[in-house]
């Protein structure tokens, strides 16, 4: 019995004890090891290969392009009323259909024009075509004009380089292209005359045949006809004598002589004597003129247009009826650059066939340049001589001489019928 109870205690303190445990504080997991990836940053040196690029240039601002010219200035101190005319309604015109270029048209006065043109700074000039009166006195006068040549204008190849070279004898330094050539003529209605005189001898021969029908201007009127009808006929008498100098020429008997033939040809011509060219206009007009020396261009082209008789015709006397008359195109140098490139076009234009061949058959003007002759009707060698014939017997640029003008006008009285 007693040894029972000693393992009935033993049992109690084994369960009071588990009892004891199970009601203390819980035990603490054991501790636990926590892997963690810590990345260290570290500058290392490493070779490397650099490369430098040069400064970028700023980027321009953006302009649009300039828009291309399509209008010029011409300015025309050559043309008269008939060409004025000829230029407005039928080459600007023209023109523009062959280059899409319009032309504004200036008439203008030469004296005028030359020294606005000297006071033009460079790039600033507004007349970008000028049709000179002459461009001899142009050239001479100091205004710079643009040397032309065939890669600006390629028609100017057409021209006579002779007449390109020089006029009047002052050296035009590549300034001007030949537009048109004109001459004086025997001009007369067919239906008058239907037998011209084909030599001014002749003419004087036949003078009683012509009397009272001969058309002369005044010898002080202001045309030019004034002088030139009477120094072409002292040329055909005179020939290579009208070279020498004025005092010694007129001493010369062979010039009395051809000076007592002038004064008595005058005295068959219509009385009075025309004080301007509307006035001999309206003695042909009449029936009282029949044949006359007068602008070849302006006569035809005013028959035309019904200021003179529709039979009006023109011949060449074999001693010349004056001389050959190149009227020159310019370009001034002191304008902009893209004006230069639109009136290179325009006169290059001008220089065409198509210009050249509408300018015979419209005015019957000779052209500047050596257009194909099979563009020219047949009609237009009806009413006037083909150039050959000018050139064959056009008096010598030389001999038209300012004293011996000046001499004519002074002897005015003489020349003048009572």
């Amino acid at each position: 019995m007693k040894g029972n109870r000693w393992l009935f205690a033993i049992a109690m303190c084994v369960l009071f004890a588990t009892m004891f445990v199970a009601c203390a504080a819980p035990t603490p997991p054991p501790p636990q090891i926590v892997k963690e990836t810590v990345v260290v940053q570290q500058t290392v040196a490493v070779p490397q290969t650099v490369v430098v690029q040069a400064p970028t240039k700023a980027p321009e601002p953006t302009t649009a392009p300039k828009p291309a010219i399509t209008e010029i200035v011409m300015a025309d101190s050559q043309s008269g009323a008939n060409f004025q005319e000829y230029f407005q309604k039928v080459a600007i015109p023209a023109i523009k259909a062959a280059t899409g270029i319009s032309v504004k048209y200036l008439v203008t006065n030469e004296a005028e024009q030359l020294e606005k043109m000297k006071a033009w700074k460079p790039g600033a000039g507004d007349v970008h075509l000028y049709f000179s009166k002459n461009m001899a006195a142009a050239v001479s006068s100091g205004v710079p004009f643009e040397v032309l040549d065939t890669t600006k204008v390629p028609n100017l190849a057409k021209n006579d380089p002779v007449e390109l070279k020089s006029a009047a004898n002052v050296d035009l330094k590549g300034a001007g292209a030949v537009f048109w050539r004109s001459s004086y003529a025997l001009v007369y209605n067919s239906t008058k005359v239907s037998k011209p005189p084909l030599s001014w001898k002749e003419w004087y021969d036949r003078r009683e045949e012509f009397k009272g029908h001969i058309g002369l201007i005044r010898p002080d009127a202001k045309s030019s006809s004034a002088w030139r009808q009477r120094l072409v006929f002292l040329h055909a008498f005179l020939g290579d004598k009208m070279t020498k100098p004025i005092a010694e020429l007129q001493n010369d008997p062979a010039f009395k002589d051809a000076w007592a033939k002038l004064i008595d040809f005058t005295s068959y011509a219509k009385k009075p004597l025309a004080s301007e060219p509307v006035n001999l206009f309206e003695d042909f007009n009449a029936g009282d003129t029949w044949i006359s020396l007068y602008a070849q261009d302006y006569t035809m082209w005013s028959a035309r247009q019904g200021t003179l008789p529709p039979t009006m015709k023109s011949v060449y006397p074999t001693e010349g009826a004056d001389i050959v008359e190149a009227s020159y195109m310019a370009i001034p140098a002191n304008i902009s650059d893209d004006y230069k490139a639109a009136a290179f076009k325009v006169l290059n234009y001008l220089l065409s066939d198509d210009s050249q061949m509408r300018l015979v058959s419209t005015m019957f003007q000779y052209p500047g340049t050596n257009v194909d002759p099979n563009l020219i009707p047949a009609l237009v060698w009806e009413y006037i001589p083909k150039m050959d014939a000018l050139k064959k017997t056009a008096m010598p640029r030389e001999r038209q001489r300012q004293d011996l003008i000046n001499y004519i006008a002074s002897k005015a009285a003489e020349l003048t019928p009572k």
